[in-house]
């Protein structure tokens, strides 16, 4: 059994010209593939796989998991190639991830239909993880599918909050309901909705409070505000989960309480592009079978991906030329 506790430092930002999951990759992929560029497999080759894979922050029990299927499969199959090794574990990374999800209808149920119109998406999460930023580049991504945005903005504890999010609906041309600091933040969810109906609007995104998942009085605050969206007539709410790859495993203790106090539609992992910690995803879809939307890639308006299973088990295991 490997040190639980070792890590490996995160890479340097300021190379952009990577591929998106390069930078993930970098401070624990060369080891990882070092191990299958050997002529023959070694037993202690299953040590350093595990040891690489908590690198990644897999965790414990799916890396334990994944070595335990690669195994059985290399034994099965009677591979002597470390490199066929190599693809084994690709495909056990794609297929941990598209158990029981069904990616194509799961992004359906975030698209404008005849039937729930405005929708309605709450982003959510702790102080820090780039919600707003998050809401932001949807936005984008709505905008140029040619749907009509406007913008909540419901994190009312910190007039700093608003003003992000004012400066965003300026840089996106769209309109920012605001109420002032200290205001009721259902109040605003209630006063965007009803302004999305009166100007034909096909979504409604609401920023909210960063929030320590632990703060019952702030999560009942969540609650308040899907409550209001549905009296304001147009359903229940979605709801987006932000979450910082850098974290690691605290990023699945966070999912663990805000998931078990309101429940979500689905996660965006944030900051992908300069952590060592892209592993976290298969953790959380391990105990939550909560699937990953989008990974943010960078700083950019443009820099958020629809999550791939099939690319992102590539992308962990390739090395940037």
């Amino acid at each position: 059994m490997v040190d639980l506790n070792r890590r490996r430092s995160a890479i340097d930002k300021n190379d952009s010209n990577q591929p998106p999951l390069s930078k993930t990759s970098e401070t624990w992929i060369t080891k990882i593939n070092s191990l299958f560029k050997v002529k023959s497999l070694g037993d202690d080759i299953w040590d350093d796989l595990e040891e690489g894979l908590i690198l990644a922050d897999v965790g414990a029990p799916v890396t334990l998991d994944l070595i335990n299927k690669v195994r059985s499969k290399v034994t099965e199959m009677a591979i002597k190639d470390p490199e066929g090794v190599l693809e084994i574990l690709k495909h056990e990374v794609k297929a941990h991830l598209e158990h029981g999800s069904d990616y194509v209808e799961l992004i359906k149920a975030f698209q404008v239909s005849n039937n729930v119109s405005p929708i309605v998406i709450l982003f959510v999460g702790v102080n820090g993880v780039g919600k707003t930023t998050t809401l932001a580049k949807l936005a984008h991504m709505y905008i140029n599918s040619g749907k009509k945005v406007i913008i909540g903005a419901a994190d009312t504890f910190r007039a700093a909050a608003i003003d992000q999010v004012k400066i965003w609906g300026d840089k996106l041309n769209l309109d920012v309901i605001a109420h002032s600091q200290g205001s009721d933040p259902s109040a605003v969810v209630f006063d965007t909705i009803e302004a999305a109906k009166a100007r034909k609007m096909d979504v409604v995104l609401i920023d909210t409070a960063g929030r320590m998942h632990n703060s019952t009085n702030l999560m009942d605050e969540l609650n308040k505000m899907s409550r209001v969206a549905v009296k304001a007539g147009i359903g229940t709410p979605k709801t987006i989960l932000v979450l910082d790859a850098s974290t690691g495993q605290n990023g699945l203790q966070q999912a663990r309480a805000f998931l078990g106090s309101m429940g979500c539609d689905g996660i965006v992992l944030t900051k992908l592009d300069g952590s060592s910690k892209g592993g976290v995803i298969l953790s959380v879809y391990s105990e939550f079978k909560m699937p990953v939307l989008y990974v943010g890639t960078g700083e950019n308006i443009g820099d958020l991906e629809l999550f791939d299973p099939g690319q992102f088990s590539q992308d962990l295991f390739s090395e940037s030329s």
